[in-house]
């Protein structure tokens, strides 16, 4: 039962993406639109995104929409 309401939970989090009109949920740009945050804060929560999942941490919540955000942008596409 617990899998299925992870499952759930997951399913939710993915069906609303952060879209670039949308606000940052937390951190030093929280309330600034996405579109505004800066390409070297968005590598940088990336990079710490990846050193958690390398750790078997996971990432969910409002963390796991910015990863999937900067994921649909494309990290390559970003500026240090």
């Amino acid at each position: 039962m617990t899998t299925k309401n992870n499952r759930q939970i997951k399913r939710a989090e993915v069906g609303s993406r952060l879209r670039d009109t949308d606000p940052m949920p937390f951190g030093k740009y929280q309330g600034k639109p996405m579109e505004e945050v800066p390409d070297s804060y968005l590598l940088w929560l990336h990079g710490h995104f990846q050193e958690k999942i390398a750790n078997g941490q996971e990432i969910v919540g409002d963390s796991h929409r910015v990863l999937l955000y900067i994921e649909d942008f494309g990290v390559k596409n970003l500026k240090p």
